[in-house]
């Protein structure tokens, strides 16, 4: 059964292009233009959510909010706003006004439809995306259809986990701007389809609108929680599960931009991290021989939050808000690469001249400045993100911390970053990777000798490690909760 919207407007026009746009999104949509209508219209019927205008007449748009938190307190309600200049800033409907009055959401005009699409995702849960799909009795007909690849995002048939019935559209790709649809929203998951274009005709991904990749993280992030819930799952299929869902988290928060309902599903997914580093006890096996070569970012994001979470695990003060926010802080590290040149991301940093090499040490603070204006990101992960270049014997950037000054988990995650860059670049199995690491005293006058250590720890038995661990160190690392 189709999600129900109740869209309250004054304008008739934006009213009928809002309904066909979200009616081909599969919503259920009722349209009114005045405060008296949508308080009858949730008198009658009921909704998931309710998008309504301040500015709504005949029971204004904050008379009707007010009335639906008095009568219906869990309704979710989107109100739109227009703020002007010319106003006085205590007669400015903003957004945070809106929220404070009991808003579930606020938007303010100029926006996309795209970007209301994104704030009722946000508060979707998989049961109501599933519910949302109206399942159709039989197959669609398979569609050749020519689009941009740009438009696209793509993912292994192999590592390709749905709901019944799939939340949207799969496409196989025939050639540059040419795809085949088949399977439709709706459709039940075929198995005969899929293996006929796996076995058959040796097609190895499947592709889909990038447009519902927050559909995807969301039910991939669902299911990497069952599964690594699971006793009886196999330990590498959580790591590659959760890896699918973390890469094609980080694609969408590159594509859209860290809105709060995309940080909201990092948050989530730190979360499954945290269970999987926490609860299997087989983990250290599987590191020692994990292999995943493929260079771009987001393996290399999510690589650097596995190992990272993986070392503070070792340390007696980890905890779970620490390994959470750590993991998320991984995902987003380099993120201040996105402002640097496009020429600068695809050199190594020994290829590059002195005034690239300027440009590229800006990375840390400008993935900084991203976040800071961020609140419900934690203090921690943006420290993490401005000091993971700094090194414990002072030649790091952007400012040349020393030692203890260097903020402990930014440190973790730098050793991690390195690691990772040898593992990828190298195509090296970890423990192989680990013995190139340790032979580079330069390297390794970098990182405070615990954090060495535990990284070692990382691919070794926890029954073989002794819990009173009195190797030198060359820095004294406090026993308390990192935050």
């Amino acid at each position: 059964m189709a999600l129900k919207i109740l869209l309250v407007d004054p304008d008739d026009e934006w009213l009928f292009e809002a309904k066909k746009y979200f009616e081909d999104l599969l919503y259920e949509v009722k349209m009114v233009t005045n405060g008296k209508d949508a308080q009858l219209a949730l008198y009658n019927d009921k909704f998931f959510s309710v998008v309504m205008n301040v500015e709504v007449q005949n029971h204004a748009g904050l008379q009707v909010l007010k009335f639906i938190k008095t009568n219906y307190p869990s309704q979710n309600v989107l109100m739109i706003t227009e703020v002007s200049e010319e106003q006085d800033e205590e007669d400015q409907m903003t957004v945070e006004k809106l929220k404070k009055m009991g808003a579930t959401e606020a938007i303010e005009k100029p926006f996309k439809f795209d970007d209301l699409k994104g704030l009722l995702e946000g508060h979707q849960s998989v049961g109501d995306m599933v519910a949302g799909i109206p399942r159709r009795k039989e197959l669609g007909p398979e569609e050749e259809v020519n689009e941009s690849d740009d438009t696209f995002t793509r993912v292994k048939i192999s590592e390709f986990y749905s709901s019944q019935p799939v939340l949207f559209d799969i496409f196989i790709k025939l050639k540059s701007g040419r795809y085949v649809k088949i399977l439709h929203a709706g459709d039940a998951l075929d198995k005969d389809r899929i293996d006929k274009y796996k076995n058959e005709k040796n097609v190895e991904y499947f592709y889909f609108h990038k447009k519902d990749l927050f559909k995807f993280v969301k039910y991939n992030n669902y299911f990497a929680k069952k599964v690594i819930e699971s006793k009886k799952a196999p330990t590498n299929k959580k790591i590659k599960l959760l890896q699918n869902v973390s890469e094609k988290f980080l694609e969408q928060s590159f594509e859209e931009g860290l809105k709060p309902q995309i940080i909201d599903q990092g948050k989530e997914i730190a979360e499954n991290m945290f269970s999987l580093i926490q609860q299997q006890e087989d983990l250290f096996s599987i590191l020692r021989s994990y292999q995943d070569f493929d260079p771009n970012a987001f393996t290399h994001a999510y690589l650097v939050s596995l190992f990272s979470t993986s070392i503070i695990q070792q340390f007696e003060w980890q905890s779970k808000t620490t390994i959470e926010s750590t993991s998320f802080a991984c995902f987003f590290h380099d993120i201040g690469k996105m402002q640097l040149p496009k020429e600068l991301l695809h050199k190594k940093v020994m290829e590059m001249n002195d005034e690239e090499l300027a440009q590229y040490k800006e990375h840390p603070e400008l993935g900084y400045q991203l976040l800071d204006g961020k609140n419900t990101i934690f203090t921690s992960v943006k420290q993490i993100v401005l000091q993971h270049h700094e090194a414990y014997d002072g030649s790091g950037f952007p400012f040349g911390k020393r030692g203890s000054k260097i903020f402990t988990l930014a440190n973790i995650v730098g050793l991690a970053d390195a690691f990772t860059h040898i593992v990828q670049e190298q195509e090296l199995k970890p423990v192989e990777a680990l013995k190139i690491l340790l032979k580079d005293q330069n390297l390794m006058k970098q990182y405070n000798s615990r954090i060495v250590e535990n990284l070692i720890n990382v691919f070794v038995d926890p029954e073989k490690i002794a819990k009173d661990n009195k190797l030198p160190s060359n820095s004294r690392v406090v026993n308390k909760k990192v935050s």
